[in-house]
């Protein structure tokens, strides 16, 4: 039975197969289903439907391949496929350039620990490639797994001879039978079909186990351990992020899963197990619907799985439990390029794997082809940052029996919904054959390539993908400019905020340069389209720019001109006023002054007072607050000393006074009787005061030009400060003052 199941399973080449008592089973019950326009398209991506292994170094397309039987992509988007009767392996590259990287087409086992090139294979069926970019390869009729690893081939598990033993111990040990298919998950951990065993097994590190199938050829098992299991012909494995395994259980017509925790169930396919199966289900559960002779499975990074029908000639998807078509019509042979995937004609597919964004490469073994399921790709015109562009339609119909709902719209990169499609608001239902169109538009952030994808799906529905294309250029920007005072006093600082705003949305980046005229006064980075600098500047109207350099994703711009006046005021005296004066106890003086407005009008009213002034005197302005303007405003000041304000108390008659020369005289009439001394008073009275005036006389005369002052006392100079106060409105003050020089005599 062994050697028959080899035979059975073993790819042959230039054959078909036909499908005995393949049946078409109808549902049971109505079913919706979602389909896009639009869709996924065929073509050919490898092979020219010719056998044969010549090739390489040139196109995929103009290659002859022999029975594709595997496929399997890199972090890169390199592509990685099982020729299985060429006995090698080989890649095409994203330029679309086929090598091979292991086998060199001669059938047979060798080569282990040296180049991948050199090495012999037998029947490669399966490939995986792993985080680090290893490639693990079935090596089925070696009945080995082998890994290439920077171009060196080892084999990891299998001694080459066919059975079953070696759980729990070295994977190099252990027997296997007519390994078909591998995988790998993020971890390192290898899985792999065990066909002609029914088991599935699992390498961490280097001990091999067994985590389903008893070794029995028949279907049991679901709801319990997976170890206890029973497999008929396990031929596809895959491993989610999760860590959940996926079997395609070929003879058992059905995908089954293993969680996390060890535990088996179906979750695509049913009915009694028979040879051919049949095809039912498409848009309902996937765990009723009906398949033939499933050959492998994958699962992408969103959790979608996919399955290859091997005998309905098609590629089917299982998404949040839904199954539907994705390529193939259901037909045998070969057709359909460059139109509908599901339209497609397709011949024994046995795997296929999708790309980081959602593209299937199919094996399609009997075409000697490899084969895309290709998303549609909507493309955009090139629009600056924040601004939609003209949008594109999807037009979403049910083409299945029962309503469905679209109850979410997903979208990665820079697009979203936009107004002009017939399809209602979320959710969108859709009856039997009904449809609607949904409006798309670039919305870009930044300027670049953006590539994207909407998603639509909802509950009963197999989610149907857009990619989305587009490139983004700099987004227009305006720059405006403000000051913190539109005037200010010379020697007060000002902010300048400069603001950069996009034309659409985003955020713009980078630096501000401020200048004063052609004179670079600041720079500053922007924080939330926002900057400001604070300086001081020189007395007079400035013309103050901003300019924004611009960035990758925005263009740069000039401020327009803001004009700031900085404030500031001088005296002068007068052109007939001396500086210095001199004037006699009271009496009055004046000083004329100017006061003159520098670099700008001074618009701010100016308050004059003075310090320094003589005892008693004061200081009167003509006029007291004067608002200057543009030219020069004369105003007087005049100063009106105190009568004594500038002598000292008198201290004799010879000195400074005459009250001791007095109190001396008086002194005579002391020896003279009461009436002698009435009558003689009366004459000194006179006498004294004839006798002061002449010494006052005198005394004057002998002080000129001597200091002395009044009644001979010493003359006084005064610095007298002239003070002008202007206060503006945000309670700022300049305060300027000019000296003068006042003598009292």
């Amino acid at each position: 039975m062994m050697s028959g199941l080899i035979k059975r399973l073993q790819p042959s080449v230039g054959i078909s197969y036909s499908i005995l008592a393949l049946s078409f089973a109808s549902s049971a019950f109505s079913q919706g289903i979602l389909t896009v326009t639009p869709s996924r398209s065929a073509a050919t991506v490898a092979g020219t439907g010719v056998v044969g292994y010549t090739g390489d170094g040139g196109t995929a397309t103009s290659a002859t391949l022999a029975s594709p039987s595997a496929v399997a992509y890199d972090a890169n988007g390199n592509l990685f496929f099982a020729d299985a009767q060429n006995h090698v392996v080989r890649e095409v590259s994203q330029n679309g350039q086929i090598s091979t990287i292991a086998g060199t087409g001669a059938e047979g086992y060798s080569g282990d620990g040296g180049p991948a090139i050199t090495a012999f294979l037998d029947t490669p069926t399966g490939v995986a490639v792993d985080a680090g970019g290893n490639v693990y390869i079935a090596d089925s009729h070696n009945h080995r797994v082998r890994k290439v690893s920077a171009g060196t081939i080892t084999t990891i598990a299998g001694t080459g001879t066919p059975g079953y033993f070696g759980d729990n111990g070295a994977a190099t040990a252990a027997q296997l039978s007519l390994p078909i298919a591998v995988a790998v998950d993020s971890t390192g951990n290898v899985y792999i079909a065990d066909t002609n065993n029914n088991r599935i097994r699992k390498i961490i590190g280097t001990t091999i186990t067994t985590i389903a199938g008893n070794g029995e050829e028949l279907f049991a098992g679901d709801g319990a351990a997976a170890s206890a299991a029973v497999l008929d012909t396990p031929t596809g494995v895959a491993v989610d992020a999760s860590g959940n395994v996926y079997i395609a259980d070929r003879h058992n017509q059905r995908v089954r899963m293993i969680t996390a925790t060890g535990t088996i169930s179906t979750i695509a396919g049913s009915g009694t197990p028979n040879f051919s199966g049949s095809f039912s289900g498409d848009g309902a559960s996937a765990s009723t619907a009906t398949l033939a002779k499933p050959s492998g499975v994958s699962v992408d990074g969103a959790g979608n799985l996919y399955i290859a029908d091997n005998g309905n000639q098609r590629i089917r998807q299982v998404s949040v439990g839904t199954i539907a078509t994705v390529a193939g019509s259901g037909q045998q042979g070969f057709g359909g390029d460059s139109g509908p995937a599901t339209s497609a004609i397709l011949n024994s597919p046995r795997a296929a794997f999708a790309d980081v964004s959602g593209n299937l490469t199919i094996a399609d073994r009997l075409n000697e082809r490899l084969r895309t399921a290709a998303l549609p790709t909507l493309a955009f015109a090139s629009g600056g940052g924040g601004i939609p562009s003209t949008p594109q339609s999807v037009t979403l119909t049910n083409t299945g029996s029962a309503s469905i709902a679209v109850a979410s719209i997903a979208f990665t990169g820079s697009f979203t919904t936009a107004n002009g499609g017939s399809c209602s608001a979320l959710p969108i239902t859709l009856s039997p054959n009904a449809s609607c169109t949904q409006n798309i538009a670039f919305l870009p952030i930044a300027s670049g390539v953006a590539n994207g994808s909407v998603v639509f799906g909802g509950t009963g529905i197999v989610a149907q993908s857009v990619l989305l294309t587009a490139t983004g250029t700099q987004t227009a920007t305006t720059v405006t400019l403000t000051s913190n005072a539109a005037s200010a006093f010379v020697g007060q600082n000002i902010t300048f905020t400069a603001t950069v705003q996009p034309t659409g949305i985003g955020t713009p980046t980078g630096n501000v340069l401020f200048y004063d005229g052609a004179t670079l006064i600041g720079t500053s980075a922007l924080t939330a389209g926002s900057t400001s600098i604070t300086t001081g500047l020189s007395a007079g109207i400035h013309a103050i720019t901003a300019v924004y350099a611009g960035s990758a994703s925005f263009t740069g711009n000039t401020s327009a001109v803001l004009s700031q006046v900085i404030l500031d005021f001088a005296f002068t005296l007068g052109n007939t006023t001396p500086s210095s004066q001199t004037v006699v106890p009271g009496q009055p003086v004046s000083f004329t002054f100017s006061l003159v407005p520098v670099g700008a009008p001074f618009t701010i009213p100016i308050t004059l007072s003075a310090t320094g002034l003589p005892p008693g005197a004061t200081a009167t302005f003509t006029p007291q607050v004067i608002t200057i303007g543009s030219n020069p405003v004369n105003f007087t000041m005049t100063i009106q000393t105190a009568a004594t304000g500038a002598s000292r108390a008198p201290t004799g008659l010879f000195g400074t006074g005459y009250g001791t020369g007095i109190f001396a005289l008086s002194l005579l009439l002391l020896p003279y009787s009461r009436k002698r001394r009435k009558t003689g008073c009366i004459r000194l009275l006179a006498l004294c005061t004839a006798l002061a005036l002449s010494l006052a006389a005198i005394g004057g005369l002998a002080g000129c030009g001597t200091g002395s002052g009044y009644f001979g006392q010493p003359s006084q100079n005064y610095t007298i400060n002239v003070i002008g106060t202007a206060t503006g409105q945000s309670g700022a003050s300049l305060q300027h003052l000019s000296a003068v020089t006042l003598t009292v005599q």
